[in-house]
């Protein structure tokens, strides 16, 4: 059984969360496990960022728990306007181990940390405290992997040099999407896109897009969606 956290015992004044997450059950267990703590309680539940933000501007949350898997630039995005549009809440993203990428630009972007998908109940009530308390926080593994990125003679990423439109546009090619839906994903226009297209080739110094998402897949920008 989880131990309840001295400081937030006072039931009358819980820790309000708002959780966003693409799926309806994933949500509702989530909610029960944060209710079941006695000094957290979900304020709002969210299926995208975007529905996220409309409902900060009513509820107010003190945190905001993020965990949107395949949606990688929904994330970024989502995040990064969260953050500057409500600077006084706490942003937890939950992220996987092999996204080093994503978790830096989180971290570039504000957020308040990044949690691993795999995390126990504990490891959360944990992540929550640390936020509330003005810190930051990264899972043992994430820090680990974070850290060895930092050190002398460590293989750098190739993505570092990308301005965050370009990652966007990186991710969203390596996924296999077409230049008609990035332009409507982004609000862009197609000849926008296919300028992107090609000044990614120039960069990375390729000269097609399958090689472009080999390098995505390598780096954990994208994942190959498992059947069976």
């Amino acid at each position: 059984m989880l131990e309840a956290r001295p400081f937030a015992l006072a039931e009358e004044n819980p820790v309000e969360i708002l959780f966003v997450d693409s799926r309806q059950l994933v949500r509702a267990g989530i909610e029960r496990v944060l209710s079941d703590s006695g000094y957290l309680t979900v304020c709002g539940e969210a299926a995208s960022c975007d529905e996220a933000i409309r409902q900060v501007r009513s509820s107010r949350p003190q945190v905001i728990l993020i965990h949107l898997p395949g949606s990688r630039v929904d994330v970024l995005d989502g995040a990064r306007k969260l953050h500057r549009q409500f600077p006084e809440v706490r942003v937890l993203v939950f992220t996987d181990a092999s996204e080093l990428v994503i978790q830096e630009r989180l971290l570039q972007a504000g957020v308040a940390g990044c949690i691993s998908s795999a995390c126990t109940i504990e490891e959360l009530f944990t992540a929550i405290e640390t936020v509330l308390n003005g810190e930051r926080y990264l899972s043992d593994s994430l820090a680990r992997k974070l850290a060895e990125r930092r050190l002398p003679g460590a293989e750098t990423s190739p993505f570092d040099r990308l301005t965050h439109r370009e990652l966007q546009i990186l991710i969203l090619v390596a996924e296999g999407c077409s230049t008609e839906r990035i332009a409507r994903e982004l609000c862009l226009t197609r000849k926008t896109v296919n300028g992107y297209r090609k000044r990614l080739l120039e960069k990375f110094q390729v000269s097609t897009e399958v090689a472009l998402m080999r390098l995505a897949l390598c780096h954990g920008l994208v994942h190959i969606p498992q059947f069976g």
